[in-house]
């Protein structure tokens, strides 16, 4: 073999080695980055494909789908409510101190999704960018929601003591007089009061909509940025 086919042989072989480690070792080890994200966030062995569910309203209640909020990038969502008395709001300021840690924050959509559709609408966007100007707000009409949350594992439902008041006050805007949908208002024109127990979740998906990884508690902000950073970097 002369000098020159020995040259192109090492050429080849070299080219060969590269395109193995792209194609196949540059591929992520999930096991190894399940490991590295844990324990602030669960990835699912297989990323969840549920972008026909992700069906909601915005303030004006147009149907909005997922995809018109995450605009091809990633996506994490929470569940909560804007007249939550606490966990919602340390919840997303938590979400924002790990946004503004982030190195892919540009990558990410975060998303505020109401349980309270009925006192919610008109004030989502409002309520979300409260915390960061980022931040949206979506919602879904309550029969859409619950099978929105039973696909995605969320569970919310209002206080048993406090359901009666609410449905009365249901039964009550759908016969005649409808008052807005952001303000349920009782016979003395005060907003009416309910509080709704909701699971605390973070999901995050990836651009295509599936559903790839839980944020699981404490919610540390700085472990959270750090795991979402190596997910995105790893899964893109």
């Amino acid at each position: 073999m002369n000098k020159t086919a020995q040259i192109s042989l090492l050429l080849l072989v070299a080219i060969v080695a590269v395109a193995t480690y792209i194609y196949v070792g540059g591929k992520p080890n999930m096991q190894e980055l399940k490991k590295s994200v844990a324990p602030a966030a669960s990835l699912y062995p297989e990323a969840k494909s549920v972008s026909d569910m992700l069906n909601f309203i915005n303030d004006e209640s147009i149907d909005t789908h997922l995809s018109e909020a995450s605009k091809g990038r990633w996506a994490l969502l929470y569940f909560g409510y804007t007249s939550c008395p606490d966990v919602c709001p340390i919840d997303l300021s938590k979400i924002n101190l790990t946004y503004q840690m982030m190195e892919n924050q540009e990558k990410l959509q975060v998303v505020f999704i109401s349980v309270d559709p009925m006192r919610d609408i008109g004030k989502l966007d409002q309520f979300a960018s409260a915390f960061n100007p980022s931040f949206l707000g979506l919602t879904a009409h309550q029969k859409d929601l619950m099978a929105i949350s039973r696909s995605l594992g969320v569970y919310h439902e209002v206080v048993e003591s406090q359901k009666l008041a609410q449905e009365d006050h249901s039964d009550h805007d759908s016969d005649g007089g409808h008052s807005s949908d952001s303000e349920v208002k009782d016979s003395d024109n005060k907003t009416a009061h309910y509080d709704i127990d909701h699971t605390s979740s973070y999901l995050l998906f990836n651009p295509e909509l599936k559903l790839t990884a839980l944020l699981t508690s404490p919610h540390e902000p700085g472990a959270m940025a750090q795991a979402i950073d190596k997910i995105i970097e790893n899964l893109r």
